[in-house]
């Protein structure tokens, strides 16, 4: 007998009601993300502008990560740090120790000199992940999901097949769960968590609290 992919497989196994949710979700996202889309461009227009004014372009941030099933995907945002800082990164972590055990730790730093003086703001309210509202609408994203890691971040990691059994979310477990005060692990686990008991109820729920997050910027960096 042929082997079934993990896409197929996963269909397969499917209940009804898990086919119900799959569905529902996907209709979801198409028409509250193009919703969301509409209703938001003056904000994303201003926020565009205001970008370009502080640190010209580009505007938008282009990067690759993991989508469902791994496949790879370009996630959109707001650009929030300086051009190059990839490199700087290294540089950064090469010559400060407690950055680096901190970015060991956590995958981000607290105080990133990188950051412009807009994109920090853009961070602690979460406006730089807006235009990933398109990656929602193109079927790349979800607008609750894990996040969309590196594929760095997952290589070798016993989480990664159940993360990347979905499509990775604008928000989601763990933004409103203390977000980057978490650790590395305990993102994770979270994302792991989500999988598991996804549906309608824990849906509902992330995107209530998510309101409270933004408003309260609790963990954001």
């Amino acid at each position: 007998m042929e082997q079934l992919s993990p896409r197929t497989a996963a269909v397969g196994q499917a209940t009804f009601g898990q086919l119900v949710y799959f569905f529902s979700k996907r209709i979801a996202d198409i028409v509250g993300g193009s919703l969301l889309l509409i209703l938001l461009s003056p904000l994303l227009l201003t926020v565009a502008l205001v970008i370009w004014l502080d640190s010209g372009l580009p505007i938008i941030y282009r990067c690759q990560r993991l989508g469902r099933y791994g496949q790879p995907i370009t996630v959109f945002k707001f650009r929030t740090m300086r051009d190059g800082s990839h490199k700087h990164l290294e540089e950064l972590l090469t010559v400060d120790e407690e950055r680096r055990l901190e970015y060991g730790l956590n995958r981000k730093l607290r105080d990133d000199p990188r950051r412009t003086r807009v994109g920090a703001f853009l961070r602690r309210a979460s406006l730089d992940e807006l235009p990933q509202l398109w990656n929602v609408v193109r079927g790349e994203m979800s607008l609750i999901g894990p996040r969309p890691y590196f594929a760095d971040e997952l290589r070798g990691r016993p989480e990664a097949i159940e993360v990347l059994s979905v499509r990775p979310g604008i928000t989601g477990l763990w933004q409103v769960n203390g977000r980057s005060e978490r650790t590395f692990e305990e993102r994770l686990e979270l994302e792991v968590d989500y999988v598991r008991t996804r549906g309608f109820a824990l849906d509902f729920s992330i995107l209530a609290r998510t309101v409270t997050a933004v408003i309260s910027g609790r963990g954001a960096y």
